[in-house]
């Protein structure tokens, strides 16, 4: 085990508005999970990690099911977010961890959840191997993502200017547009991809130029967050300026209609 990891995004400076620009809802991931266990593709009950947990979003509704539920995450305020929104009698804790060097044994849990998390750690494969380690024989890893919700006019423009000044990489790790690298790391591991169909689990939100350009300002986008800060200002300043100019300015609305992506891996044999 190495006793120094490469860079990883912390969420603690951003968790007081996490919940509010993170739209999966509770309803949606029911109805995942209840496709997956009819698939066979995960326990109807037993111990599940959420690694890189945030504010426990897709590992509460398990807690709500009866699952007995260990979150970890580097972010500390968003952990304490985590743990307050458990209810009385639901069998989950929300910790401190790097999702690189759990404080588990081996084989500790029956499925592991995950999302958003490995492009925002440098050296993911790390934690690859970790959740690995820490899941049973047969255990599924289950990847949740959200498609298509952060595809704003504002963004799409602040993101052109990001790129149009040299700055190609924004993730520290796998770019969240593709699972190549991913499944291609799995596969050396042993464990298979089984992509499983979930578009059809859709949901809407509304958004406005104004809050998009909000949180570029508070820096909620963790893919933004290593840009220089000259390059930063001036990306943000030309899209006020365009945003502004744009019929209906800041006030002007987009909707939103996300949906999940998943992928089911397990180790082959």
């Amino acid at each position: 085990m190495p006793t120094r990891f490469g860079l990883a995004s912390s969420f603690s400076t951003v968790a007081p508005h996490y919940d509010a620009t993170r739209h999966i809802p509770a309803a949606s991931l029911h109805a995942c999970y209840d496709r997956l266990i009819a698939a066979g593709l995960f326990p109807g009950h037993g111990r599940i990690c959420d690694a890189g947990c945030g504010t426990g979003q897709i590992s509460l509704p398990l807690a709500e099911r009866g699952y007995m539920v260990a979150g970890y995450d580097i972010a500390a305020e968003m952990v304490r977010l985590a743990q307050a929104k458990c209810r009385s009698g639901w069998q989950a804790s929300y910790a401190v961890a790097d999702v690189r060097a759990l404080p588990e044994a081996d084989a500790a849990f029956d499925a592991i959840v995950v999302s958003k998390l490995f492009m925002h750690i440098a050296d993911w494969e790390l934690a690859c191997r970790e959740l690995i380690r820490v899941a049973r024989p047969g255990a599924p890893l289950v990847h949740i993502r959200d498609r298509d919700a952060y595809g704003q006019a504002v963004r799409r423009h602040f993101t052109n200017r990001i790129r149009a000044a040299g700055i190609d990489t924004l993730f520290l790790g796998p770019d969240p547009g593709s699972s190549a690298e991913l499944v291609a790391f799995m596969a050396a591991q042993g464990w298979t991809r089984i992509p499983v169909a979930m578009s059809d689990i859709a949901w809407r939100f509304e958004t406005s130029a104004g809050d998009t350009l909000r949180g570029l300002r508070e820096r909620i986008f963790a893919e933004f967050w290593y840009v220089p800060e000259a390059v930063y200002a001036q990306a943000l300043a030309d899209t006020e300026a365009w945003a502004e100019a744009e019929p209906g300015g800041l006030d002007r609305t987009e909707i939103m209609t996300p949906h999940l992506a998943v992928e089911v891996f397990r180790p082959e044999g």
